[in-house]
């Protein structure tokens, strides 16, 4: 059974206009900026950080804004305006045409796999929504996702392991007859699978 990944794309567009017209309800956003990498909860357009306050968007030179059934992919490319990309499974989560006027070439897969990336770091603290990951490495990082079961300093909470599940989309070469992912779309953010061990 096949499976369409479908997109629509626009030039020229700022950061808050393209998750507007992306229709999230709720969403998790990956943000670079030229000194710092964020990631927010999207609610209403708006890019929330961990202190409940409203995320600048002024610096941020790429983002990845994604829930279960979409993502929108955004570009800087002169001053505060770039190039976004949606893409989903659902035609009807596509934007409408004023908003995203390119339409992209429908990607036609011949089977998907889940697939995982494990987050750097271990819960050090949260809340009901957010957790804060540690690690020497790279210092903190607040994600939005409910702090593990078990309370803080809980040893079964701070093993605990976050990753970001993803779906990759396998195509066929029609010539040769070649399999390759064509495509991968980030979903959410999870428990990882198992918890602290290596």
């Amino acid at each position: 059974m096949t499976t369409v990944l479908h997109g629509r794309a626009a030039d020229a567009v700022t950061l808050p206009d393209a998750l507007v017209a992306s229709g999230f309800t709720e969403a998790v956003a990956f943000l670079s900026a030229p000194h710092q990498h964020k990631v927010v909860h999207v609610h209403g357009g708006r890019c929330h950080a961990a202190d409940g306050e409203v995320h600048t968007l002024d610096a941020v030179f790429e983002a990845r804004a994604f829930d279960e059934d979409k993502e929108l992919r955004w570009l800087c490319q002169t001053g505060t305006t770039g190039r976004a990309v949606l893409l989903t499974e659902d035609p009807a989560e596509l934007p409408d045409a004023a908003a995203f006027p390119e339409q992209l070439t429908p990607l036609t897969a011949h089977t998907t796999m889940k697939a995982h990336y494990l987050l750097w770091g271990r819960p050090l603290r949260g809340t009901s929504t957010w957790t804060t990951l540690h690690t020497p490495q790279i210092g903190t990082l607040d994600v939005p996702f409910p702090y593990p079961t078990g309370a803080e300093g809980d040893d079964s909470a701070d093993q605990q392991r976050l990753s970001l599940a993803t779906r990759e989309y396998v195509c066929v070469d029609s010539r040769h007859g070649n399999a390759y992912v064509g495509e991968e779309r980030l979903l959410r953010i999870e428990a990882a699978s198992h918890g602290g061990r290596k």
